[in-house]
């Protein structure tokens, strides 16, 4: 790939959040100046792909208040695009080179949901394409296989060395789906649970087996399995879920949840009494609770390319995107009240 610069224009076309509420509403497609590099580690990348993740919904309706935003504003954390740019510390990536990844939330300095992002090569997760992934499916990985990987390798100490059992609520969604193929790919073995619907679709990304959470019958089978999993990750969140599934850890197990004890935390405004509600579930849990209970409030960037990227560049893991899941970035609006039914399987993606 060149050394060389690549042209860039001074002004883009973005998505920009222009006020808190409904997406068709709040999210304005429109011409701003495209962002400089301010750092020598990091890069300027041509956005070809964006994924869309919960947050970016939760923020774009005012509900996650504890992370508000300099209004107008542009979300976006996963990407995938072309080098164009790059700051005097950048050795591993050249002028051209495809990459994907995940920004930081909540995009201070400018989010993906827009033709160029500035990513930096030291806080952020980047990383050089899979020559066999398109840019669409590259964008897809980003937050929703981070999570996973943190609930299942580092929370959850799944490995190749000490693969165990392997419980997953949610196991069809964007994080689900990835947290399956995560558990194959170090060798667990892997229950998970969804609708019926989706049954076939999770036992094709490797799940050894997959429980209908719709059947009394089969819920109830599961609920004998009791000191049965090494690790439960949950990717639905609720007391429901918790009270039926941590019976199920062994005694030195570790439940994990990608949302909290909330269910669709952050769908609704949150109050302070819904943060210290969920701050008193939480510490109990954690300090008084059999078995170890972990929730997901950060993710492991630096783990990106040297630990999560080889399980896409051998295709031990894949992204989940399905026909009508893919729209226009000026379409992202669309895109986010797809995401809002709670009821996608896989990944949403925007193409610039």
């Amino acid at each position: 790939m060149s050394t060389t610069e690549i042209s860039v224009p001074t002004t883009m076309q973005a998505l920009q959040l222009a006020s808190y509420g409904p997406a068709q509403t709040a999210l304005k497609y429109v011409q701003v100046d495209t962002p400089k590099i301010t750092e020598p580690t990091d890069v300027l990348v041509k956005i070809k792909a964006v994924g869309v993740n919960p947050v970016e919904g939760k923020l774009r309706a005012g509900n996650l208040w504890v992370a508000s935003l300099n209004l107008p504003a542009i979300l976006g954390a996963d990407f995938s695009g072309v080098v164009v740019q790059r700051g005097e510390k950048v050795s591993d990536l050249l002028i051209g080179d495809e990459v994907y990844g995940s920004i930081r939330v909540p995009f201070n300095r400018g989010g993906t949901y827009a033709e160029y992002a500035v990513v930096s090569t030291t806080k952020d997760a980047i990383a050089k394409k899979p020559e066999h992934m398109s840019f669409e499916e590259a964008a897809a990985v980003g937050i929703a296989a981070l999570t996973a990987f943190e609930g299942v390798v580092k929370q959850g100490k799944l490995s190749t060395d000490h693969p165990g059992k392997l419980l997953v609520a949610g196991a069809s969604g964007g994080v689900g789906s990835y947290a399956v193929q995560i558990g194959k790919a170090v060798g667990a073995s892997v229950v998970g649970i969804c609708s019926g619907k989706n049954k076939e679709f999770v036992s094709s990304i490797g799940a050894d087996r997959v429980v209908n959470y719709q059947s009394k019958e089969e819920m109830e089978v599961l609920a004998q399995e009791k000191g049965s999993y090494d690790v439960i990750f949950d990717c639905v969140g609720g007391d429901e879920y918790f009270n039926q599934l941590s019976p199920l850890l062994q005694s030195t197990g570790v439940y994990c949840s990608a949302v909290g004890p909330v269910q669709h935390l952050g769908a609704a405004k949150l109050s302070i009494r819904d943060l210290l509600t969920l701050g008193g579930k939480v510490g109990f849990r954690t300090l008084f609770g059999r078995q170890k209970y972990n929730v997901i409030v950060s993710l492991p960037r630096k783990d990106f390319q040297p630990k999560l990227h080889p399980l896409f560049d051998n295709k031990s893991v894949r992204s989940i995107i399905l026909d009508g899941h893919i729209f226009d970035l000026k379409d992202g609006a669309k895109a986010h009240e797809l995401l809002e039914t709670h009821r996608t399987v896989g990944k949403i993606v925007l193409r610039v």
